[in-house]
């Protein structure tokens, strides 16, 4: 009986000690805890707050000439584009890092003067050691993304109506094509059909008259020469006007 009660006990207390392994938080994220992650987005921001356009232009030209400087180029680019609608920096607001997978993702606000700007920075399990993407953008409020969003919805819309509009005009023409070939068809062939013409005949001598006038002609050299009409023959009349 004091065997199996000290069996229990012992088990109850292996249940208790693995509940409370399983209970105890880790607070790391890829080996960093919270406070670095923050540490870090904190004072690229504020390295970014210094920086003017023509100082933001030279770090871009200078950091692309590194193999492993894409992802810091794209911040600074990102930076330029939000440059004249952040303003005046004023400090950091609030700071959030998760974990989804294999990835794990460090946001920050930025307070600036006209508009906030978000931070965001995306590391790997593997590595958090440095950042496999980094960009920043503005914070709208949620008026302003509604009025995008509603923008957005009315230019998709007008464009399907301009591409339905684009493709009833193109099956419109299927249909008006052959017409048109038709119709140049039929003209082309009625062009090389020319129109026969009728031949008027040529008119008819009147040779009774001819032969008057040779006879007259005739008898009047006969008159003046003396000679028979049977000694010469008259072969052609030529009149002179």
């Amino acid at each position: 009986m004091k065997n199996k009660l000290k069996i229990c006990l012992c088990t109850l207390a292996l249940a208790l000690g693995l509940m409370a392994c399983g209970g105890q938080k880790d607070d790391t994220l890829g080996g960093r805890t919270e406070a670095d992650y923050q540490s870090e987005l904190s004072s690229m921001l504020t390295q970014l707050s210094t920086l003017d356009e023509a100082a933001i232009d030279y770090n871009i030209s200078y950091i692309s000439s590194y193999e492993d400087g894409a992802t810091l180029v794209t911040l600074l680019e990102d930076y330029k584009d939000c440059y004249d609608e952040s303003n005046e920096y004023v400090g950091i607001g609030e700071f959030n890092v998760e974990k989804s997978g294999k990835t794990i993702t460090a946001t920050l606000i930025g307070d600036y003067s006209k508009r906030d700007l978000k931070m965001t920075f995306v590391y790997s399990t593997l590595d958090a050691s440095t950042p496999t993407a980094m960009n920043i953008e503005p914070v709208y409020t949620l008026g302003e993304t509604m009025q995008k969003a509603a923008l957005n919805t009315v230019m998709g819309i007008l464009i399907v109506f301009f591409m339905l509009v684009v493709m009833s005009g193109v099956i419109k023409l299927f249909e008006i094509i052959p017409k048109l070939e038709k119709k140049s068809k039929e003209k082309k062939e009625g062009a090389v059909a020319a129109p026969v013409v009728s031949k008027t005949p040529a008119p008819v001598k009147n040779e009774t008259d001819d032969l008057q006038l040779v006879a007259v002609i005739a008898a009047a050299i006969a008159a003046s020469t003396g000679a028979s009409t049977d000694s010469f023959v008259v072969r052609s009349i030529k009149k002179r006007h």
